[in-house]
């Protein structure tokens, strides 16, 4: 599905890997090196979630389009499963330029689906609508869950390989080094479905 435009529209409260998990991992017991550490958690996850095209922990999303294809295609999988996440919101243009949102009970979400989709209910159809630049707007969750608990352990291994490799390695080109190492790609892999990856 094109897209003109997807932003994260509220980041993850939380890393899917705590601080005193990536110290125990890097072996670190003073806490002179915390903000660094956890900013490279944050780059270590971001770098995951690009290389998965997956949201780890709880993200609201926004994406932009200039229509309502036939089905809306939600990226950044997996949807939110439960509690007040699982909110999906569908804003349209009118032909007079007005903005409307569309009615929950015209429309149902897919979450089982890898990426999630949302068809209207069957018989119906998406009211007409101006078809313009960022007419269509829809707004949802994705992730594993509010904490990093859900995240698979292949993934949370690789957010920790990542961390001890850019921990130790402090520059981005050194000899010998690789620009991420394949023990962390060989990990996310396994996790790879489709052109979802």
């Amino acid at each position: 599905m094109n897209y003109r435009s997807l932003v994260r529209a509220t980041q993850p409260a939380v890393e899917p890997v705590t601080l005193a998990e990536a110290k125990a991992h890097l072996r670190v017991d003073i806490s002179d090196d915390d903000a660094l550490i956890s900013a490279i958690v944050k780059a270590s996850r971001e770098f995951c979630e690009e290389y998965l095209d997956r949201s780890l922990v709880h993200t609201q999303w926004t994406m932009r389009m200039d229509a309502i294809p036939w089905e809306i295609e939600l990226p950044r999988p997996p949807l939110a499963q439960s509690g007040t996440t699982t909110a999906t919101v569908v804003t349209y243009t009118l032909e007079t330029q007005a903005t409307a949102t569309l009615d929950t009970s015209t429309y149902r979400v897919d979450r089982t689906a890898t990426p999630g989709v949302i068809r209207t209910v069957y018989g119906g159809t998406w009211p007409g609508h101006l078809a313009d630049q960022n007419s269509v707007s829809v707004t949802w969750w994705g992730g594993y869950g509010a904490d990093g608990t859900a995240v698979p352990a292949a993934i949370r291994s690789a957010v920790l390989m990542l961390v001890s490799h850019l921990y130790e390695h402090r520059t981005a080109v050194a000899p010998g080094m690789s620009e991420v190492p394949f023990g962390v790609k060989a990990l996310l892999d396994t996790q790879r479905w489709g052109s979802y990856r």
